[in-house]
């Protein structure tokens, strides 16, 4: 008789905790995030540089970002409002730059920049996603800070 009431406790005392968990996780890939849920950060831009052939070269180059930085990212991401968020479906045009967050709780935030729009995807741990276009002026200028020069010495490339 003892041994049912510890297993009937111990499955109690489990669920409480799975409900604790599930509550106090971020489900919702919207929700607003904090900097220290970040673990990691990846930043990648396109290269172009010509060969002396008259040629071209494209490289993926590696960009260190620093603490403020992904603060400040986490800042604009949060400060959108709702209505500077387009949602799509797809990734249009070549992608300059990449950011990627990855969140606690195996969630993950992608930001692409295209030189002409700035598109968010989003996956919380539950594989809820979200992408949408993104109107925030600080992160653009962000990334085209990080991009000058990178298009064959130029400053900004003709985007259609």
């Amino acid at each position: 008789m003892l041994g049912k009431r510890r297993r009937f406790w111990f499955f109690i005392g489990a669920a409480i905790m799975f409900l604790y968990f599930l509550i106090t996780s971020n489900s919702d890939p919207n929700k607003p995030i904090s900097r220290n849920q970040v673990i990691s950060t990846e930043m990648s831009i396109v290269v172009y540089t010509r060969t002396g052939d008259g040629g071209a070269h494209v490289s993926i180059d590696n960009v260190t970002l620093s603490k403020e930085d992904i603060s400040r990212i986490v800042g604009w991401l949060n400060a959108a409002p709702e209505s500077a968020k387009i949602p799509v479906d797809d990734v249009t045009g070549s992608i300059s730059a990449g950011i990627a967050l990855r969140l606690k709780h195996n969630a993950e935030i992608t930001i692409q920049y295209n030189r002409k729009q700035i598109i968010v995807s989003r996956k919380s741990r539950f594989n809820r996603d979200s992408k949408y276009i993104l109107d925030q002026k600080d992160l653009r200028d962000f990334m085209d800070q990080k991009l000058e020069g990178t298009y064959f010495g130029e400053d900004t490339v003709s985007v259609e």
